[in-house]
């Protein structure tokens, strides 16, 4: 019966200490399974052509959000309207930079996914409408009609910021995409881009591949 007992206590003792110790490594379970991918895309981002390009849309767009998340909480103010729909476009901004660094791997994956990529395609569309929006935050603030509601003090320093940084993304972000462009051109590696079945996923419609 003691034998009985002591192996019934050792048992209950080391199912205990097991679901312990799967319970303790659950946090370093879900940290590696969150980590370990940032970290891959994070090596490919700083090995891509386009890091360049990438770290200017970043860092030229990063500013115009934090203004516009700053000032979410004035919805009556035409300022901050404009600031919070510019948020929209800078995120766009970074996520399309983002893009095109983690999945050109060559020139030619490049130039396929300028002509053919259809996600880059509506990007070309939204740059525009950035860049008409950036005209009408002039326009508004200009006349004064950018701090009518209730706005704070700042709204305009922060309109005139976040158009300064639109416009620097627009000149400086194309150059350090042509530079981009031009080191992937003389640095580029072999990738799958020559390979005709997985040159079709970046054509828009299937009919312009058979063309090429």
């Amino acid at each position: 019966m003691a034998a009985i007992l002591c192996q019934s206590i050792s048992t209950l003792c080391s199912a205990t200490c097991s679901g312990c110790g799967q319970i303790c490594k659950l946090p370093c379970t879900i940290c590696s399974s969150v980590c370990r991918p940032l970290c891959k895309g994070i090596k490919k981002l700083c090995s891509s052509h386009f890091c360049l390009y990438a770290c200017v849309a970043l860092g030229l767009n990063l500013p115009p959000i934090i203004f516009g998340l700053g000032s979410i909480a004035y919805g009556g103010c035409k300022g901050s309207q404009w600031l919070g729909i510019n948020v929209i476009f800078c995120i766009v901004h970074i996520v399309a930079a983002f893009y095109l660094a983690l999945q050109s791997k060559s020139f030619s994956d490049t130039m396929k996914m300028l002509c053919y990529d259809p996600w880059i395609a509506a990007y070309i569309l939204i740059g525009t409408g950035s860049f008409v929006w950036l005209c009408i935050g002039i326009s508004w603030a200009r006349n004064g009609s950018i701090q009518n509601g209730n706005c704070p003090d700042n709204i305009t320093t922060l309109t005139y910021n976040s158009i300064y940084c639109g416009y620097a993304f627009l000149s400086v972000g194309m150059s350090a995409l042509i530079v981009s462009m031009m080191i992937s051109a003389c640095l580029g590696k072999r990738g799958s881009s020559n390979n005709e079945q997985d040159d079709k996923k970046y054509f828009a419609f299937p009919a312009a591949s058979n063309k090429v």
